[in-house]
């Protein structure tokens, strides 16, 4: 939880009665100066606490994303160790509700690179099964085909089936 969240609800908190009393006034304000705000702000988050709720507009879109339908979970896929996958650089596949995300840690072990692909931009999702495992070749309208290698194949038949169901609930 951000600070700024954290410093929302202590205004909440000691404006529960209706008003804040002038000791809790001072501490909001000096708390408010840590944070980088001005008086000005303070008072203003102050007001909006105490306005009616209808006209509290200041909540964070991030904190309270948009109700997304049922099974918009994110689903979190890895390569397989046992079908020769790697235990320092796996392939990670992370599909959400709207995107797919392919993720892997560099060569140098130090950074993680990634490519994130909204489910409508997604042409086709191909299995290439293996005797040691399924490689995932995904294609893209525009930004070409991502490929993720050595999973199992009861994971790459679900990556497969999510990613054509939520196509077929954007369409």
């Amino acid at each position: 939880m951000s600070k700024e969240k954290i410093f929302k609800e202590l205004i909440a908190a000691m404006a529960r009665e209706g008003n804040v009393s002038a000791s809790g006034y001072e501490m909001l304000l000096e708390k408010g100066k840590d944070l980088g705000f001005d008086k000005n702000t303070v008072d203003l988050l102050i007001k909006l606490e105490l306005a009616e709720p209808s006209a509290r507009n200041y909540e964070n879109t991030k904190d309270n994303p948009a109700e997304e339908p049922a099974g918009a979970e994110e689903h979190i896929f890895k390569s397989a160790i046992t079908r020769g996958g790697s235990i320092l650089t796996p392939d990670i596949l992370i599909v959400s509700y709207t995107t797919v995300t392919y993720k892997k840690r560099n060569k140098y072990l130090i950074n993680i690179d990634s490519i994130t692909v909204p489910i409508s931009r997604i042409s086709s999702v191909e299995l290439d099964t293996g005797l040691l495992g399924t490689d995932i070749i995904i294609k893209t309208y525009g930004t070409g085909e991502i490929l993720c290698k050595k999973f199992t194949k009861s994971d790459a038949r679900e990556i497969r089936r999510l990613i054509q169901e939520r196509q077929k609930k954007i369409i």
